[in-house]
């Protein structure tokens, strides 16, 4: 099971049952033509989101409909991650990330794209709470605010060791934190609000607490870090006949 799809409430046992899933709601969204295939979207009522990219190289990954707002220059790595080099109002850069970009295979052709309006969710895969800021340095001796995305460290020393990918270490603070219920599984998550470094939501699977975070506390750990460009839009509606079809997306 993909622990990134667990934290937005789809417990799936895999990512062909998910797409499967969302093609059966007949609500999937073209948004885009992509080398003669097509970028498709779900996006549950809760927020959460599949993506299925379906041409080659064929790709499925989570998504989520963020109430963050940031600003970045965005330069695609492939067809879905994206290197996202995040500056304040002012364009001071605050943090450059990896992320997977849900309309990232429609502009993997376009080159740098300076200080785009975007948000940002950490779809959260190894976490652990503390119930304050005091807590969690003196358990950990960490900084509160910390975000640390090696693969944009690779990309920066121009290193190819390792593969790419879209995780992120983060330390944040709790602003709010409620439960959403994904509608395609009826699985129930929890979504926060976070003061980190840079602006993002998080996703947790509610299994991680009996109860909800409050503000104060602190979130801390790896996750996978989606992202949406806020600008941009394309595509439209192709109920239950997109061409992925259930053989031909894969998981990313």
């Amino acid at each position: 099971m993909s622990t990134d799809l667990l934290s937005i409430g789809m417990n799936f046992e895999r990512w062909q049952d998910a797409v499967e899933a969302a093609i059966a709601t007949e609500q999937l969204q073209v948004k885009g033509e992509v080398r003669g295939g097509q970028l498709v979207q779900f996006t549950d009522a809760s927020g959460a989101q599949i993506n299925i990219l379906a041409v080659e190289p064929f790709a499925t990954f989570a998504g989520f409909s963020s109430v963050s707002r940031a600003f970045a220059d965005v330069t695609m790595l492939n067809d879905v991650l994206a290197l996202c080099e995040i500056s304040d109002a002012a364009g001071n850069e605050i943090a450059a990330v990896t992320a997977n970009l849900s309309q990232g295979p429609l502009l993997v052709d376009e080159g740098r794209l300076e200080f785009q309006p975007i948000s940002f969710t950490a779809l959260g895969m190894d976490i652990q709470l503390y119930s304050d800021a005091v807590s969690y340095e003196n358990a950990t001796g960490g900084v509160l605010g910390m975000a640390f995305s090696e693969s944009a460290q690779l990309v920066d020393i121009g290193s190819g060791a390792k593969e790419l990918n879209a995780s992120l270490d983060f330390s944040a603070q709790v602003l709010e934190a409620e439960y959403r219920r994904n509608a395609l599984t009826g699985c129930r998550f929890i979504h926060a609000t976070v003061d980190g470094l840079f602006p993002f939501d998080v996703c947790i699977p509610d299994t991680i607490s009996a109860e909800l975070p409050a503000p104060g506390s602190v979130i801390v750990g790896r996750a996978v870090l989606a992202a949406n460009l806020l600008a941009y839009s394309g595509g439209g509606g192709c109920g239950g006949s997109c061409a992925c079809g259930s053989g031909g997306c894969g998981g990313h």
